[in-house]
């Protein structure tokens, strides 16, 4: 099934001949005839290349003939590529003279033909080997005479892609019922499981990654468990590796190479006594003990975890559950089986992949396609591959049917001696365009389930000359991408960079690039393969470490080295190792090295040393680089003679503190690639990286500082004017260093020319000044040279950070029309922001931060000392489309326009509230109750002005609202229509609020409340009413010492209802009135699952909270706990029944019922302390905490009764008293009286004392 594919080859040399025949430099005079004769000789060739590719997976002759096409077309381009090289470099010692550089060194350096003898050698030695390889490719090529091939010309293009397909459509077809089946698995309850195994089995290419990712998504499982992660695990069953992932995948971090002791050590922390879902996609381990001991791992998880496991054998899914329902504290469920799509549900696929806007209604079309999908045998993956070939089709009633008779037949042929779903994968495959074809099979160098970087892809690509632009490449990726090559894209987050991020490949396609590929690709685990390089060999990756050596690997030879093309060392290799490489592999494009911290041991620090001592101008044909080694502070200069060097890739270099001084000369250099948390330490760029037309990623800029000490200015950094010359820059840039006082001055603009340009961040970086007149000056100077970074229009995201010491920001912020996020932090002496940035019509997300002068905005000065005005809220000034608003320590910033649009998060930290109280008192009049958004700009009239409009509140869409260190008091923000405002508010965060003793209800009132957080409020003394919030989840109270309770709205009758009035419906805390009831009338949160409350003595009056799954009271009045405890069952519910009828998918109806039934019966964790007054609790609510599984004591020495209830909480899993004399005496080892009691419970740790311990123990 290997391929040999020469179309992008042979277009390369013709490309290079064409640019040498047209060239005039000197050299090439004596060598054009030759040129030409090679020219014309490959051109006849190429004619015929599309015939013989096609009929060599049929003639074995055919085969061999194009392996030895390849051979010399292969050294034809390496050849040329010498002569181009040469070329550039006489060219760059002619443009690149510079006072100061002697003429030795340009001779040396620049040209390595330095006298007119040795440039007539070179040239005849050129002349040479032109005629010689030009004669042998005429013989070769007279061969294809016995072949009788057509002379033709490359497959026609695929359809150009268009921005409106930027993404394949994401379906899922004839799977619900799967799907259901499965959440139905995994939600079944099991009491005596505390694991259970959920198998998924069926064979490639059905979809079972697909299914498991949709029922891992699913919003109900993703509810149901606490902790979720999904594992790609693959043949390779590395425990190691599965439980990294399993903890970045929690985490969301990237989990440094520990122990595989101490790796297990951090996954039981994060999964003790929380219910989990482990998803393993993909899993081929037969050996029952490596279940038995990855289920060790996981057995301290929660009543109710589950692992869903992919695989493709019955086996597996038996040798594992069975592993597993070995043990007494796991169960396993049947295999799910999963079957192929019925011919209707692979129509269906068929439809929405390749005919998403119109369907053709020929029905003998339509019966054509059906009878193509017949031979998919229902598998989605070659439906989809099939429907990528079909959507090309210029003209279906011609190409379908002729598809049918020539292509579909060959997956019943090939079917027959393999399987029938990768023949249909071959057969979409040999519909690509040869560049295509070269692009997918270059990705057998990565490893299976291995996320892919998009953009890496496609810089390999273009170094390979498979495709000679970037933006080719990654329109070759989505069409890839659309024919299902490529799957599970993510993007990068930010909208407006619009960029696709990582990917994967299926198993089944990685199969299929390998077969193609063949010996072209090798992929080892062992460094052999250097002394045993295999002929045919172009791309090699070495994946393995020093512990697979099979054998020593010095001498002076590597066979077959030099014809190698990339190189990735993805391990480190011994000293003599990189010297060979870079000695031997002489025509690489790709070199990618990634070696560790030389600290760790001598022999890395001999490996970096060697490494980055090279001389690398033998590497010419070089491309990329990748010098991903850490603690070197500089690189070789030695890089700067590459010429052809397109990408220099330096991300993972953290103590880099400057790059190679001679930079300019890289005129080629498109990426230079910095990771600005590792770059932190660059003292400055290079001076002359200006030069550098091409270049279009340059993370940082760092200004150079100027110093007394440095006498001569050719060894210091470039200006900031230098950023003038490199207008193909895009993406991310930030400058800094531009807070030295010495900077320079262009007085031109150095940006404003960069279109492509998307995100700037300008830091200014600090330092100490004194003196008055010291800080105007350097304000003065701030100004002007943040006037000339004005940036292009284009700009979506600007970032002015620390230490800009100018009192203005320059008007041409209000003029970049296109900009979406804007941030200004640590700007001390600012005091307005530029006029008219209200008006910004892309602005969504604005940040302040520690500017503690900024006043508001400069509105031609109109405002900036006048008296708080007192404008009806409609005339204020207004965000247009804000939808994030973040403040922080701005203390006098009381003139900001409202923003009433805001509907992500807003997040204010010690401000003023007037422009939050303005903005929620804002009412807006939109068009049939439509929100203000859609019709800011013709349909919203303040009010009054149109009397037929609906009624429409600011503020209705925002979710998160974070208020802290606020000295205003909170009465400003409390008004009569309190149920209108914050309508979809999920999140409420107020933290050291010193003011105000009520929480008004504005904002607490939203139906949507899931979380509030309340700390470090001294004065507050009452709370809103927030048991009449339903779908309130978690509750937290810390450190509000005066805080009493809530509040109940007056009684109507003998109901206490939640109304939807102002906060003067509601009577002041009265002990004397709450007397009055009993327990059972008591209100109730309806479905509180996490009540934290810590440094709250005098909190008595709060809702009960029967359904809470986690509870921690700290120096708090334990009376709502024992009043909780003590709920009846007949008031519980009668009050569910007439006050909380409403449920959420987060808390199951049955599961609260029991709840409200058996008080804190589904409480798991409970931690009690510094509660001094708690002497007792009652006995029957003891009873009902059957699903605990942490008890944590600290401090409460009266409290006697708890422990002869223990032996009923038989899912406890941990016990931690402290500073409880009573209790501790009680539970001594042997001999305490309550001994016998807890000593079922697996770990105890008694002041500070493990007394028994069953793994992990927090």
């Amino acid at each position: 099934m290997v391929e040999i594919i020469l179309g992008p080859l042979v277009e390369l040399i013709l490309v290079k001949l064409v640019t040498l025949v047209s060239d005039q430099v000197r050299l090439l005079r004596n060598l054009k005839p030759e040129i030409l004769n090679l020219k014309v000789t490959v051109t006849i060739t190429q004619g015929v290349l599309l015939d013989a590719e096609k009929k060599q997976s049929h003639d074995n002759q055919v085969k061999l003939w194009l392996e030895k096409i390849s051979d010399v077309m292969y050294d034809a381009e390496d050849l040329l590529d010498d002569l181009s090289t040469e070329v550039a470099l006489r060219k760059l010692a002619k443009t690149h003279r510079r006072p100061g550089m002697a003429a030795t060194f340009r001779r040396r350096i620049w040209s390595p033909v330095s006298s007119r003898s040795k440039q007539l050698m070179y040239n005849r030695k050129m002349a040479r080997d032109i005629k010689a390889l030009r004669e042998k490719l005429d013989v070769i090529s007279r061969e294809k005479e016995a072949f009788k091939f057509e002379v033709g010309t490359e497959l026609r293009a695929l359809p150009s892609f268009r921005e409106t397909d930027a993404c394949p459509p994401s379906i899922m077809i004839g799977r619900d019922e799967d799907k259901k089946n499965i959440i139905e698995l995994l939600l079944n309850y099991n009491p005596e499981a505390n694991i259970s195994v959920v198998s998924i089995v069926g064979m490639g290419g059905l979809g079972k990654s697909t299914l498991a990712k949709s029922v891992f998504d699913d919003k109900e499982v993703q509810d149901h468990f606490g902790i979720k992660a999904w594992v790609y695990v693959s043949q390779s069953f590395d425990f190691k590796m599965i439980i990294r992932r399993m903890l970045e995948s929690i985490t969301r971090e990237k989990v440094e190479d520990l122990t595989l002791d101490a790796l297990q050590a951090r996954l039981r922390g994060e999964i003790e006594g929380k219910k989990f879902l482990f998803v393993l996609d993909d899993a081929w381990e037969e050996k029952r003990q490596s279940w038995e001991k990855l289920e060790n791992y996981l057995a301290v998880g929660a009543l109710g975890s589950k692992v869903l496991l992919t695989t493709r054998s019955t086996r597996v899914a038996d040798f594992a559950g069975g592993a597993l329902k070995s043990r007494t504290i796991t169960s396993i469920v049947e295999p799910y089986k999963l079957e192929g799509l019925s011919e209707e549900e692979s129509w269906n696929l068929l439809v929405e992949k390749a005919f998403p806007r119109k369907l053709p209604q020929e029905p003998q079309l339509q019966e054509i396609g059906k009878e193509i999908l017949r031979k998919c045998g229902g598998v989605p993956l070659a439906v989809s591959t099939i429907a990528g070939v079909l959507v090309d089709s210029n003209d279906p009633k011609t190409e379908w049917p002729s598809f049918k008779e020539k292509s579909v037949s060959s997956i019943t042929k090939e079917g027959e001696k393999e399987d029938p779903t990768m023949s249909a994968l071959k057969l979409s495959f040999n519909h690509l365009p040869s560049h295509m074809k070269h692009c997918f099979s270059y990705c057998k160098l990565f490893g299976k389930g291995e996320r892919l970087r998009i953009k890496l892809l496609v810089q390999l690509w273009v170094a390979q000359g498979y495709i000679d632009s970037e933006d080719k490449g990654f329109d070759c990726f989505k069409t890839l991408w659309w024919r299902s090559f490529f799957q599970e894209v993510e993007m990068d987050g930010q909208e407006w960079l619009d960029n696709m991020s990582t990917c994967t490949m299926h198993d089944l396609m990685h199969d299929l690039a390998g077969s193609i590929a063949g010996e072209k690709i090798i992929v080892t685990p062992s460094l052999t393969i250097l002394k045993n390089i295999p002929s045919k060999t172009r791309h090699l990756c070495i994946r393995g470490d020093r512990d697979q050596r099979e054998e020593d690997h010095g001498g002076d030879g590597l066979g077959n080295a030099s014809q190698v093309r990339t190189l990735m060392c993805r391990k480190t290799l011994t000293r003599e190792e990189v010297q060979q490489v870079i000695k031997n592999f002489i025509r690489l494009r790709v070199l990618i090295f990634v070696c560790k911290d030389p600290d760790s041991d001598d022999e890395d620090r001999s490996i970096l040393d060697a490494f980055t001592s090279i001389n690398f101008d033998k590497l010419k044909h070089l491309r990329f680089l990748a010098f991903n080694c850490e603690g070197r502070k500089g690189l070789p200069n030695s890089i700067s003679n590459l010429v052809n060097l397109q990408v220099l890739e330096l991300s993972a270099s953290k103590s880099l503190e400057e790059l190679p001084k001679d930079i300019e000369k890289l005129v080629n250099l498109k990426h230079l690639e910095l990771k600005a948390e590792f770059a932190g330490q660059l003292t400055h760029m290079p001076k002359g990286i200006g030069k550098l037309k091409f270049l279009a990623r340059l993370p940082m800029f760092v200004v150079r500082e100027r110093s007394s000490s440095i006498g001569n200015d050719e060894t210091v950094g470039a200006e900031l004017d230098e950023l003038k010359g490199l207008n193909a820059l895009c993406g991310e840039l930030i400058i800094r260093g531009l807070g030295h006082p010495e900077s320079p001055r262009t007085g031109v603009y150095v940006l404003n020319e960069k279109q492509h340009l998307q995100s700037l961040v300008i830091d200014w970086g600090r330092y100490y000044h004194f003196g008055a007149d010291y800080i105007t000056s350097v304000s003065i100077h701030h100004e002007g040279i943040l006037e000339i970074l004005k940036p292009h229009f284009n700009l979506k995201k600007l970032a002015i950070h620390a230490g800009y010491e100018g009192v203005k920001i320059p008007n041409w912020l209000s003029g970049l029309t296109n900009l979406v996020e804007f941030s200004l932090e640590d700007c001390r002496q600012c005091e307005y922001l530029p006029p008219q940035i209200h008006k910004m019509q892309s602005l969504k997300k604005l940040t302040i931060d520690n500017c503690p002068l900024l006043k508001g905005i400069d509105d031609d000065g109109h405002h900036r000392d006048s008296s708080p005005i007192e404008e009806e809220d409609c005339e204020w000034p207004r965000f247009r489309c804000l939808a994030n608003l973040r403040i922080e320590h701005c203390p006098r910033l009381t003139r900001l326009p409202t923003f009433p649009t805001v509907e992500g998060e807003l997040e204010l930290v010690a401000v003023s509230l007037a422009p939050l109280a303005r903005t929620m008192k804002m009412k807006m009049r939109g068009e049939g109750g439509v929100g203000y958004r859609d019709y800011f700009d013709t349909n919203i009239h303040p009010l009054g002005t149109s009397s037929s409009s609906a009624l429409v509140h600011s503020l209705s869409g925002l979710t998160k609202l974070t208020l802290k260190m606020i000295d205003d008091d909170f009465e400003s923000l409390s008004y009569h229509d309190s149920s209108s405002c914050l309508v979809s508010l999920q999140e409420l965060r107020i933290g050291e609020c010193h003011r105000g003793v009520k929480l008004p209800s504005s904002l607490c009132s939203s139906a949507s409340l899931t979380l509030i957080d309340l700390r470090g409020c001294e004065k507050v003394e009452y709370l809103p009413p927030l048991h009449g919030l339903p779908s309130l989840k978690e509750l937290t109270i810390w450190d509000c010492p005066n805080l009493k309770g809530c509040w109940w709205k007056k009684r109507k009758g003998n109901n206490d209802n939640y109304g939807d009035g102002g906060d003067d419906d509601y009577y002041n805390f009265d002990p004397s009135m709450e007397e009055e009831r009993e327990d059972e009338e008591w209100p109730r949160f309806p479905c509180l699952l996490a009540l934290d409350i810590g440094g709250c003595p005098n909190l008595t009056r709060i809702p009960l909270f029967p359904t809470v799954e986690g509870l921690r009271l700290m120096r708090t009045s334990s009376e709502a706990l024992v009043r909780t405890m003590k709920m009846q069952v007949a008031g519980a519910v009668h009050h569910d029944s007439q006050q909380h009828s409403t449920t959420t998918a987060t808390t199951s109806p049955s599961s609260q019922r029991t709840a409200l039934d058996r008080p804190l019966s589904n409480l798991k964790k409970l931690k009690l302390w510094l509660i001094e007054e708690l002497e007792f609790l009652p006995e029957e609510g003891l009873c009902n905490l059957t699903s605990l599984r942490e008890l944590d004591i600290y401090y409460c020495p009266r409290l006697a009764n708890l422990l002869p209830a223990i032996q009923h909480f038989t899912s406890l899993h941990i016990l931690k008293i402290c500073g409880c004399p009573e209790l501790i005496i009680r539970c001594e080892k042997g001999g305490g009286e309550d001994w016998p009691n807890i000593s079922h419970i697996p770990n105890i740790n008694l002041d500070g004392y493990i007394l028994q311990a069953s793994g992990w123990v927090p």
